[in-house]
């Protein structure tokens, strides 16, 4: 009992996160750590940018939830979680697990629902490096996954156009406008 006793004094609490800066000293997917500065100045803003803030660096990174042996999914289309981005208070440092498959209930965050569903999407890890507020993607399409680049306003357009959206969306109109004429006329 006293040789455990003296291993574990001898123990000390090593951070996960980039705060201290020594996260990519042990894990080789992680970058160093490094000040990003923002681009300068737009000349002229525009009423569908989305952010100022630099371009993120992709950094290739193994699968959150790695598949099983002889489990492989084919690729797939993530489901739309919604058409708006979330704006979310994100922490330095800290290390997040963004939903790319669309069927988390914890939206935009990952719950391993894709563990349990048949889809090859599986959570990307990220972290920012300023604490504030980001824009991260609810359609699940952005080039930039997580983080929005807009491209939720194609996605609209796209399911009108659509067979199904196009009877799906004026259906509902029509439904609602006869039930409305239906309880007007009720009460006359």
């Amino acid at each position: 009992m006293s040789q455990i006793l003296k291993k574990a004094t001898k123990y000390r609490t090593v951070s996960t996160i980039l705060q201290h800066g020594e996260a990519h000293l042990r894990d080789p997917y992680t970058l160093p750590p490094e000040i990003i500065t923002p681009p300068p100045p737009r000349k002229e803003r525009k009423p569908d940018d989305i952010t100022d803030f630099p371009e993120q660096k992709f950094v290739l990174l193994p699968e959150s939830i790695p598949y099983p042996e002889g489990k492989y999914r084919p690729a797939s289309v993530p489901y739309v979680a919604g058409f708006y981005p979330y704006n979310c208070y994100l922490q330095k440092g800290k290390i997040y697990q963004w939903c790319s498959c669309g069927i988390s209930q914890s939206n935009p965050w990952c719950d391993g629902m894709c563990n349990a569903s048949v889809t090859r999407n599986r959570p990307i890890k990220f972290n920012v490096d300023t604490s504030g507020y980001y824009k991260l993607c609810n359609c699940k399409q952005s080039a930039n996954a997580p983080f929005c680049n807009g491209t939720h306003r194609q996605v609209i357009r796209q399911y009108h156009d659509g067979f199904r959206g196009f009877y799906e969306l004026w259906g509902w109109a029509a439904f609602m406008g006869t039930t409305g004429f239906m309880i007007w006329n009720f009460h006359n």
